[in-house]
């Protein structure tokens, strides 16, 4: 079976060794995207809303890499460092994915890589195995 991978901008991924997402068959994977902008650089800063959304614009284009969209998204773990702000998190999300609601998670984090990010989000998608 091929795998196929797409990376991104975000400075660890060459220092920790891993891919933004990988499809394997109709199995998407994306790794946890922080709120980071095409730079590198935090994207938000205190704003809980605004970083939410800044992740799910990252998995969003990594899933057009690979072949997919957000309506193929069956499963998200959102991270986040206060799970007081969980309305503003949840509206991002819902907006996000309007009635192709996919199962998902939300668990507080003691913390992420930089201490001010608010949240991260990994996704995991299906697609139709032939299409590319």
């Amino acid at each position: 079976m091929t795998i196929k991978r797409t990376y991104s901008a975000a400075p660890w991924e060459r220092q920790v060794g891993y891919c933004r997402a990988l499809r394997s068959g109709e199995h998407i994977y994306v790794t946890g995207c922080a709120p980071v902008d095409d730079h590198g650089q935090l994207f938000g800063e205190g704003d809980a809303y605004a970083q939410a959304q800044r992740c799910l614009e990252i998995i969003e284009r990594a899933l057009g890499e690979l072949g997919a969209a957000r309506a193929d998204v069956v499963r998200t773990r959102m991270f986040v460092t206060d799970i007081e702000r969980w309305a503003d998190f949840g509206r991002a999300h819902s907006e996000f994915f309007g009635e192709h609601r996919p199962a998902t998670t939300m668990v507080e984090v003691r913390r992420l890589i930089d201490a001010r990010m608010l949240i991260e989000i990994e996704a995991d998608a299906r697609v139709d195995a032939a299409s590319t």
